[in-house]
């Protein structure tokens, strides 16, 4: 079986969290079979910009224990670029001009979109979100429940084709907001990258 990388938005971490039952069993075999992993960047886990967010930066650690406790590891990564007040300095690498280019066109256009849906996502967030897709490259798949977030990666990444160069363009996957589904859509590209 081939191994695959899974790069995990926020909220498909906390969703995947949620997996039990057979549900969980059947997840957990196929991730250990065909020596996947899962992985997340120091910024999920560090995210507490408002005040609200230390409850979420809680949950994110209660998802990794719960995760880790039901027998699912999920590598801890640094980011592919350095963001003032998003990155650990000691956790992330200084990007080159091409993925400086790509994250300011990410948070653009995330920005946009949010605004076009008549939302207001603090800056912050945004650059949060635009670090997150920035570090998915290099991995088989980016797993999202974000809209937006997809519909930017979709949009920008065909302008970087020189990022084939130096990285693994990773397939965006949008899923719905469940554990099932997430789970899911994990499973199945690894179901379809083992076909011949």
């Amino acid at each position: 079986m081939s191994a695959r990388s899974f790069f995990l938005d926020t909220n498909a971490l906390n969703y995947l969290a949620g997996l039990k039952g057979s549900d969980l069993q059947i997840f957990r075999k196929q991730i250990e079979t065909s020596n996947s992993e899962l992985s997340i960047t120091h910024v999920q886990v560090d995210e507490a910009h408002k005040k609200e967010l230390q409850t979420y930066q809680q949950k994110i650690k209660k998802a990794l224990a719960s995760l880790s406790n039901k027998g699912i590891n999920v590598n801890l990564e640094g980011t592919k670029i350095v963001v003032f007040n998003v990155s650990r300095f000691d956790f992330a690498r200084f990007g080159d001009e091409e993925i400086g280019k790509l994250y300011n066109e990410l948070r653009k256009e995330i920005d946009g979109c949010e605004k076009a849906k008549g939302k207001t996502k603090p800056l912050l967030n945004i650059a949060c979100d635009a670090v997150i897709a920035v570090s998915s490259l290099g991995h088989d798949f980016f797993i999202t429940t974000d809209r937006c977030l997809y519909d930017s990666w979709r949009k920008i990444i065909g302008k970087h084709t020189t990022l084939e160069q130096q990285f693994k363009i990773p397939k965006i996957v949008y899923t719905r907001r469940s554990p099932k589904d997430v789970a899911g859509r994990i499973l199945a590209n690894i179901m379809a990258s083992q076909l011949p």
